[in-house]
């Protein structure tokens, strides 16, 4: 494994060069090599953004390909006083990738990623192994999809990206502090495809720049920057409802499940599978990729003219026709209805006032929790969000039922980020040698208890935590502990 690291700095790694230049990497690296790494460098995020993102994708210039997973992100001012980033490659050859997770597993694992680069420009030593943490141990496998199955319900759905062990174009829908998971789930996927394959998927969890923002065949993309897509993309809306989301009934959805390939047919379904069956659970499925040839990154492809003809026919004729039921359906009802009541209007107005204002205030408070948990989530209170959630449902469990699917993803993930900020910010006055007054243990105590409770209610479990929030609450934990204070 080769290295190379791109920022802004008063001297670069090249004399005479200074700005936006190389400050780090292996001096075994070819000069050509290191200008195609500083032109994938570009950090020019949408306007008002400093994500940080991840990227892989293989670059074939030399005599063998090289396998170049990427980290971004913002890094402050530079010396100059403009805004700086830091973008670190990985550079990975054909004969180490066989011993590692899959790429987006492997960016999870790595310990070493550059945030901050500090110290004078220099080459780094040619004699590194590969870090024990992103080794594969003999057996490892990410499959069962443990997290599709959390996040989804079904670990099946890890086949979505990949339904017949060819990967094709998909969007992600997101927001940045979904990078963690959005990572988890790639690598699930591209477990499914195999140790062979696993490393020919280009991805990209966000834009770096709108010049490369569509070579990336997975990508997760903001509500505003959707249209960054091709005619053929699969769309995976993580801010909608996940219920609609269903697995395709191939083999490699069983494989996602078990972690066993069960045995399969030319077309990649189970064998005794109706083949049928299968095309209409996945009819809103692009028609699969080709697989790419050895050393290339696999590409997005864009379904036949002929085949897109058809199945927007198929799905006018299937829409008329269950619009002309529904409306039968609907005429039989009001029928019914207006034959076994002929009073509505004098059973309604006989009802006693009392419960007409009963039912009146219970929907207007209804109506003012909702208010407050939307006010919550647009001004980005998550932890807000998450306590008024907690207490909306709890008064009004059918109105918050109704309201799950609408608003629960926007802000479930985003919750352990908030409350660790929160906490972090009472962490700041220990890292500065100060002492925790006896009200500020018992708010940290609080922050600690609600935390858990809302991780119980919102089904949050510590895979969906990452690592650094989980980190925040342990230091926590242990300071209370230390100063002897009962934490719940």
């Amino acid at each position: 494994m080769r290295q190379l690291i791109f920022t802004s700095a008063l001297a670069g790694l090249d004399r005479g060069r200074s700005g936006f230049c190389t400050v780090a990497r292996h001096a075994s690296l070819r000069a050509r090599t290191v200008a195609e790494l500083e032109k994938m460098s570009a950090y020019e995020p949408p306007e008002g953004t400093r994500p940080t993102v991840f990227l892989f994708r293989v670059y074939s210039g030399g005599s063998e390909p090289l396998y170049i997973l990427t980290r971004a992100g913002d890094a402050g001012t530079d010396p100059f006083g403009r805004p700086n980033c830091v973008v670190h490659h990985l550079i990975f050859r054909r004969d180490e990738i066989v011993r590692l997770f899959p790429p987006a597993e492997t960016a999870l694992r790595f310990r070493g990623w550059c945030e901050k680069f500090e110290g004078p420009p220099r080459f780094l030593p040619e004699d590194e192994s590969l870090p024990p943490e992103i080794l594969r141990g003999d057996g490892e496998s990410l499959l069962p999809a443990r997290r599709w199955k959390e996040l989804t319900g079904d670990a099946g759905n890890a086949a979505l990206l990949c339904p017949r062990g060819d990967p094709r174009s998909t969007v992600f829908v997101g927001d940045d502090f979904m990078t963690g998971e959005v990572l988890g789930l790639f690598a699930e996927s591209a477990e499914t495809l195999g140790a062979a394959n696993a490393w020919e998927v280009a991805f990209s969890t966000g834009i770096c720049s709108k010049k490369g923002a569509g070579r990336f065949l997975w990508r997760m993309v903001g509500e505003r920057e959707l249209a960054v897509r091709h005619p053929g993309d699969f769309i995976l809306d993580f801010l909608a409802p996940l219920s609609v989301l269903r697995a395709p009934k191939t083999a490699f959805a069983e494989f996602a499940r078990t972690g066993k390939m069960p045995p399969t047919d030319d077309d990649g379904f189970p064998l005794g599978e109706d083949d049928d069956a299968d095309e209409t659970a996945d009819s809103a499925v692009p028609p699969p990729l080709a697989s790419a040839p050895a050393g290339k990154a696999f590409a997005a492809g864009v379904p036949a003219k002929g085949d897109a003809e058809r199945k927007r026919f198929a799905d006018i004729a299937g829409t008329a026709k269950f619009l002309g039921i529904s409306a039968l359906v609907v005429a039989v009802v009001v029928f019914g209805v207006l034959l076994w009541n002929p009073f509505p209007r004098r059973a309604a107005e006989s009802a006693p006032a009392a419960i007409a204002g009963t039912v009146s205030a219970e929907k207007d408070a209804a109506s003012v929790r909702r208010g407050i948990l939307e006010a919550r989530i647009r001004e980005g209170d998550f932890a807000g969000a998450a306590e008024a959630w907690l207490s909306f449902a709890e008064a009004f469990p059918q109105e918050a039922e109704k309201l799950r699917q609408t608003h629960w993803p926007r802000f479930r993930l985003k919750t352990p980020g908030a409350y660790a900020a929160r906490v972090a910010r009472r962490l700041a006055l220990l890292d500065a040698g100060g002492v925790w007054t006896q009200e500020e243990k018992m708010l940290v105590a609080a922050d600690l208890a609600m935390f858990r409770r809302v991780c119980r209610e919102l089904e949050l479990t510590p895979g969906l935590v990452q690592k650094k929030n989980a980190a925040v609450f342990e230091r926590a934990e242990a300071a209370l502990a230390a100063a002897g204070t009962e934490k719940d």
